[in-house]
């Protein structure tokens, strides 16, 4: 019986953190700009300074200057399961700032850059969900609680990876130049969560977990960009993994009191790696006023190490490479006012069974809208809006959750941007 318990609790604490905001692959996200959240495709990217993690290699087509560029975005989330003919969700918003900085001379550009290149999320599941009803039907299983004694639960989890990245690019000549760049990657996933049963036996009423994961490491992103000619331009851009070992800090593990033995153990070390990614963009200007960009992003998940235990229900080595792929038009209006709409189709090829039920990375459809202004020489106002639609999948049913369990989400994403050029 006790097998079974460390079976539902580490299940529970693997399915519990919180995964990234908007369509990506697995683990990586570029809601990053404000440009980005108009137009969903910014590969191709020469025109603001959030280029410098979009294209960075494209940085050297702007006019000379030093670019500070700002950008926060509030994301309204809705994720819910679906299990017992009961539901339970969690619409815990989030806020994502991010920071691009460009000085370009000549044939050369700088750039530094914050942005947070996974996570950027929490969740708030204040009534419980699959992961808290697990492992309270496991502890009762155990004899120490009474049968259905569940009487309240609940969960909160979140994800943040702080990504700072500095580098450089050169003009070779007129029609391409390549970029070269460094990435340090902080991991941060944290987990809180609890039941409060009956006890038939001298053990607590409330069981609390608490624990939180970090690491480190550095990735290199490597740029080009081609320019064949005044109306076309082809951005490229490919990002190694980033190696990441994740350390377990045990905050509070009062389920170790009913099995006699860790549930977390302190100080325990994963590999999670940060997946390489390879990004392909196109734009071309149509008209005078008129611009249209495609996109392609290709996610290396399958390449990433990825330690998973074996007692776990889901398997998060079950990944594979997932992709990107969309399309935005741009229209001037004047010189100082653009409009801008944008597709994009995301696929993560994930399997429902191995995803975190908290937050299941879902394949998507978003659309984004938005405007961009320059409010007097130099500063630019950016506004975007992103909706993401994502497909349903449910669990296969097993002895806890007969009918499986129904995993939905869905994120609304409002963006702002400043973007200044001192000189």
């Amino acid at each position: 019986m006790k097998r079974l318990l460390v079976f539902l609790c580490v299940s529970a604490l693997v399915f519990a953190v919180a995964t990234p905001l908007l369509a990506g692959g697995i683990d990586n996200k570029h809601n990053f700009s404000a440009e980005y959240a108009r137009t969903l495709n910014r590969n191709a990217a020469t025109d603001s300074a959030d280029a410098v993690v979009y294209n960075p290699a494209g940085t050297v087509k702007m006019e000379d200057g030093l670019y500070v560029n700002l950008a926060g975005q509030y994301a309204f989330k809705d994720y819910s399961n679906t299990f017992n003919g009961t539901e339970y969700d969690s619409d815990e918003p989030d806020i994502v700032p991010s920071l691009f900085a460009l000085y370009r001379k000549d044939r050369w550009a700088g750039f530094a850059a914050f942005t947070i290149p996974a996570g950027g999320g929490s969740v708030d599941y204040e009534d419980g969900m699959a992961t808290t009803y697990r492992v309270a039907q496991g502890v009762i299983a155990t004899g120490a609680y009474a049968a259905g004694s569940i009487r309240d639960m609940g969960l909160e989890g979140e994800m943040y990876y702080y990504g700072i990245t500095v580098g450089g690019a050169c003009a070779l000549n007129d029609w391409l130049s390549v970029s070269v760049g460094l990435r340090y990657v902080d991991a941060n996933r944290e987990f809180e969560g609890f039941a409060t049963m009956t006890p038939i036996a001298p053990v607590p009423e409330t069981l609390y977990v608490e624990y939180e994961e970090t690491g480190h490491g550095w990735g290199g992103i490597f740029g080009m960009n081609i320019s064949p000619t005044d109306e076309l331009n082809i951005g490229i851009r490919a990002e190694t993994k980033t190696h990441l070992t994740l350390e377990t800090d045990q905050k509070r593990d009062d389920v170790e009191t009913v099995l006699g033995g860790d549930l977390v153990p302190d100080n325990a070390k994963r590999n999670r790696d940060f997946p390489a990614l390879f990004g392909f963009g196109v734009s071309y200007q149509l008209t005078s006023n008129l611009r249209t960009e495609a996109n392609f992003t290709y996610y290396l998940a399958n390449d990433a190490d990825w330690d998973d235990d074996p007692i776990t229900t889901g398997d998060e080595t079950q990944k594979d490479d997932g992709f990107d792929i969309g399309i935005a038009l741009e229209y001037a209006f004047t010189p100082k006012f653009k409009a801008s709409l944008g597709y994009m189709y995301t696929e993560t090829e994930m399997d429902a069974d191995d995803m975190l039920a908290a937050a299941p990375e879902l394949d998507a459809q978003s659309v984004a809208a938005g405007l961009a202004y320059e409010v007097m020489p130099g500063l630019h106002v950016n506004v975007g809006v992103i909706q993401t639609f994502y497909d349903e999948e449910t669990t296969t049913p097993n002895a806890v959750f007969p009918t499986g369990i129904e995993l939905e989400k869905e994120v609304t994403l409002v963006a702002l941007g400043i973007q200044y050029k001192f000189w």
